[in-house]
């Protein structure tokens, strides 16, 4: 049973967050931002935008490009922690080189490409054009605000725990995360720093989480010999739970002070 549920898990999509995961992000921006036209627009397409922060998956594997724009594996750019970041996309493809980029993923930009798509939308204001911006940056925030998409050992491989990343991200938030009552307001602010800076920031935050994982999860599993739910209930009461729900927190307030900047940036 145990081996063969581990063999399940590790063949998982990789899809961070999972659906439940990333419409949670949105629901906390929307809940974060403050009272104001914006948070009355968003409001009234909350449920576009949360499917809208699905797509990025949804294309994922058919469109060219798309699947290294989910992960930042940081390591293969530079040792922790990474001192030359933030810098521009130009710059990291003439330091390390598109082969490099396309291995090792380029969330960051991602982030900061939606977010500069989110201002030219709301300037023009056509709906359209501000779910497909909202919904990506939503989607690659979120991303970024799992740990294991900073890292190449994304998997838990070097430590011989083969279908962490769904586990994590998926397997219990599905089981076990209540959208409303694990909501801890984190009221949005303008984002002076600009949104690569602020997306690197999130990535060093996230990367020690790494480590701290995959420990806890050796610990979990050295306590129960089947992988039942007494199992699955330990690691969510404990640090697997609590991680996932601060990082879904933090994503959540993070978006909100993105799109709250966007907004005014765009000159709403």
């Amino acid at each position: 049973m145990r081996r063969g549920l581990m063999l399940l898990l590790l063949f998982l999509p990789a899809l961070a967050w999972g659906p439940k995961g990333h419409k949670a992000i949105v629901q906390y921006a929307i809940w974060n931002l403050p009272e104001g036209e914006l948070k009355s627009l968003l409001t009234g397409w909350e449920e576009e935008l949360k499917d809208a922060s699905l797509d990025p998956d949804r294309r994922r594997n058919r469109v060219p490009g798309e699947a290294h724009r989910h992960f930042f594996s940081a390591e293969l750019y530079e040792p922790w922690p990474f001192p030359s970041f933030p810098m521009t996309l130009a710059e990291a493809r003439s330091r390390f080189g598109e082969a490099t980029l396309e291995k090792a993923g380029v969330l960051p930009w991602a982030i900061e490409e939606s977010y500069r798509s989110l201002v030219r939308a709301f300037r023009a204001g056509e709906k359209a054009a501000i779910l497909r911006a909202a919904g990506d940056l939503a989607h690659y925030l979120g991303d970024a605000h799992q740990p294991l998409h900073t890292t190449l050992d994304f998997d838990g491989q070097s430590w011989l725990n083969g279908g962490i990343h769904a586990l994590f991200e998926s397997t219990l938030l599905d089981a076990y995360f209540d959208e409303r009552a694990d909501y801890r307001p984190r009221p949005a602010r303008v984002v002076d720093e600009g949104a690569l800076a602020l997306a690197f920031a999130v990535i060093r935050e996230d990367y020690p989480l790494v480590r701290t994982l995959n420990e806890e999860l050796w610990k979990v599993k050295r306590l129960y010999s089947e992988f039942d739910r007494r199992y699955y209930q330990a690691l969510w009461r404990g640090l697997f739970g609590e991680i996932a729900r601060v990082q879904l927190r933090r994503a959540g307030g993070r978006l909100a002070s993105l799109y709250l900047t966007a907004w005014r940036e765009a000159g709403r």
